[in-house]
Order: structure tokens, then sequence, then C-alpha cells
């Protein structure tokens, strides 16, 4: 979502080309690629918006079709509503001070380095409080100096839960599981094969194939060996020369902002499509990086004042599953 630097403020003549200068470099570091944009790309539906907040709705699903006589009236169906979710945006700022010292200096590359590192600080802000939001277990995250962002899903109850309920009749279900990754990707078909027979509300059989591994930035050896089993010929971790059955299948997502701790191996697999289309993981832009610029008459500093909103929520949790957890459902050995 591109910045906006258009709203100026109250400049004298004496920092009016530097503060141009600021606004120059910030608008060139925007229009960069960013490795933080596409992280969020990849892990979330970006969207944008014109409100306070973002309602998603579920419905539920038509049952199948049944059998009629000849000239038999058609059995009647009907949808309903289902599993409300309010996602409310946040507003998050930043200012970054030129001294009057580094202008009467003219030391430009020191202001064009600050400028553009502030905006580079946006866009890994976004992806540090998305990793946060999905990245994790429980109801609420921290962020920024805040406390008790929500993390629960259409259903209330926790993106990763081992209760995740549907309509009455369906039985509750789980996507967060303690069992290690392993050695090899016996794990690894078996959480995406879970994923493959999710329920939706209506209690139908979803059939999403899994797609996508999101693995923590430290976990060293899980990303090396999630490398092999997407590269390999062969299978990985034993002796069998048969198939690798999932060379080629899974794109694998390293997230420098998801940090594991010391000893553990969390991982997350996940379905692009189901992602987009149950409205798994959703990113909205309310407001996109604005930049004002003032002078301290205190001083003689010019001040770059920036403000965003945005927000990272859950329409749905059958998109996604948690494996290494600390509480979860524990699967028993095959």
């Amino acid at each position: 979502m591109a910045i906006n630097t258009k709203f100026g403020g109250n400049v004298d003549d004496f920092w009016n080309s530097e503060a141009q200068f600021v606004r120059m470099n910030m608008v060139d570091a925007d229009n960069e690629k960013s490795d933080d944009d596409d992280l969020v790309k990849k892990m979330y539906n970006v969207k944008t918006s014109k409100r306070f907040g973002e309602k998603t709705i579920g419905m539920s699903s038509f049952s199948s079709f049944q059998y009629t006589k000849e000239g038999d009236k058609a059995p009647e169906d009907t949808l309903q509503e289902v599993n409300p979710k309010l996602i409310e945006h946040s507003p998050f700022m930043k200012a970054y001070v030129v001294t009057a010292e580094l202008k009467e200096d003219s030391q430009q590359d020191m202001i064009a380095a600050g400028s553009k590192n502030f905006v580079h600080t946006y866009k890994r802000t976004r992806a540090e409080f998305g990793s946060a939001a999905l990245c994790c277990e429980g109801t609420a995250f921290d962020f920024g100096g805040h406390t008790g962002f929500d993390r629960t899903t259409s259903d209330g109850k926790a993106l990763f839960a081992k209760d995740h309920t549907g309509l009455s009749g369906v039985a509750a279900q789980s996507n967060v599981f303690t069992n290690a990754f392993g050695d090899d990707d016996v794990m690894l078909d078996r959480l995406a094969n879970i994923g493959f027979n999710f329920k939706n509300t209506s209690g139908h059989t979803m059939g999403y194939v899994f797609d996508t591994l999101i693995v923590p930035g430290n976990c060293f050896r899980l990303i090396r060996l999630a490398k092999k089993i997407i590269n390999s010929d062969q299978q990985v971790g034993n002796d069998f020369n048969d198939v690798n059955v999932n060379k080629g299948m899974w794109k694998l997502i390293v997230n420098p902002y998801w940090q594991a701790t010391a000893g553990t191996e969390p991982y997350i697999i996940m379905s692009s499509k189901a992602n987009q289309e149950l409205n798994g993981s959703l990113f909205y832009d309310r407001v996109p990086l604005t930049i004002k610029q003032d002078v301290d008459v205190y001083t003689h500093n010019l001040i770059n004042s920036g403000r965003c909103r945005f927000s990272a929520g859950f329409g749905d949790w059958r998109h996604v599953i948690m494996g290494g957890a600390t509480a979860g459902t524990e699967l028993t050995a095959l």
C-alpha cells in the first residue's frame, strides 16, 4: 500500500528543500521491492478498508442432493449466517527527527538513509504484527507496547485450538498438535491429511490441499529438512529407495519474525486455496503510512511524524494447522 507524503505541515524556508528531500527518499523506499511486504502477502489475504473495522461472515452449506422419485417435489434447503467476526484496526505511530546540525553540515547521505529506513521500519512493523498474530498460540498477543490484541477466530476459539466447533451435531475438530515434525515427511503428510478432511460448519468434508509450510527463522534443522523434503527426488530421512511424494508440492516460508523458544520446533502448514476461499488470515490496511512534517521551534529540528492504521485477524481456522505446539492434541504413533 503506497505511503502518503502529501499532507505536509509547517515547514519554513530554512527546511523546505530538505523536507522535500526526505519525502522523495521515503517514496523511493516505498517503491523498492520489499521482503516484508512479500511475507505479509504470502501469509495473509491483504485488503484495504474504509471503515473502523471489517466484519467477516461465514455461511452454512447445502446438504447433498437427494434422490427423488419422478414427479416429486425437490427437497428444500436453506443457508444460514454463521460465525460473524469483527476485525478492528489499530493506529501505530513513529517520528523521525532530522537535526538542524545534519542540515547545516549538509549530511545528505545520513538524511537519505534515515528517510528510507523509516519506511523500511513501517514495512517491517506490518510483517512483525502479522507474524505475532499468526505464528503463536493463545487467544491474544502483545505488540508495540499494547497487550491483548485479539487472536480468536470466527467461532470464538483461539486460531489454533483443539475444540473448534460447528453447527449442532458437528463434532469438535482440532488444528493444533503437540507432535514434533520428526526427521522425515511422515508427520507433514499426516497433518496435511487431517487438514484435507476438515469439515465445514455444516459437517461436510472440504478437501483442501495443504501446500505451504511456515517455520521459525531460528529453527535451522527444520529449515534444512524442509528444503530436502521439497527438493529431493528420493524419500528423506530413511534408507528406502522410494520416490519423494512431496517433491515440488510445498512452498516454504521461513519467517524471520517468528523466533522459537530454545529447544522447540513449532511449525505451521497452510492451504493457500483455503486461506483465500475461506477468508482465513486477513490483513487490512486502513490508513497507509502518512507523513506530516513540522519544525520544532525549540530545537529547530525537522520532525517527520508517521502514522498508520492496520489490523490482522482470522475469519476461519480451517486453512492452518500448527504442529510442535506446547499444548494441543497429541497424535498416537502409527
